[in-house]
């Protein structure tokens, strides 16, 4: 089944803390509902994460992932290079300045190995990036705009 889901959304930080949260992939878990680990593998010479191998549950099943990133001074996107399950696809987070933070367009192309009805199929999968965009908002608003801490 392949399924292509595009959701604007707005996030009350500025664009450098929203892509500093994509970043830190190995937080996926805490922001996704459908992501249970990631282990970043490689990283490009500006330190982000450019091979990630990631567990997700797909369809209450897990699935083991290999990721590949690029990264631009506003955009993360990801090519899924190989899954268990055998899901291909990937996507991408654009970040613009906007009027109270940023302004955000996650796009998403994926094509899933399953025998599903395509509406109930792409109804389920655009619940589950809502859900996601939901809990990034929340996870991206309270992330920390800086690494050090001072001491008191």
């Amino acid at each position: 089944m392949r399924t292509k889901t595009d959701i604007r959304f707005a996030v009350e930080a500025d664009p450098g803390q929203v892509m500093d949260a994509l970043m830190a992939v190995e937080m996926l878990s805490e922001w996704s509902p459908d992501f249970e680990d990631a282990r970043v593998a490689g990283r490009d010479e500006e330190g982000r994460p450019r091979r990630v191998f990631i567990q997700v549950s797909v369809s209450n099943t897990p699935d083991m992932q290999v990721w590949e990133f690029d990264w631009s001074e506003n955009r993360m996107s990801w090519e899924v290079s190989d899954s268990t399950r055998g899901i291909r696809g990937g996507g991408s987070f654009e970040v613009t300045p906007g009027e109270t933070g940023s302004e955000v367009l996650l796009h998403v192309e994926q094509y899933t190995p399953l025998p599903v009805p395509g509406f109930l199929g792409k109804r389920a999968v655009r619940k589950s990036y809502e859900a996601l965009v939901e809990n990034f908002v929340a996870y991206t608003e309270q992330f920390p705009e800086s690494e050090t801490y001072d001491l008191v």
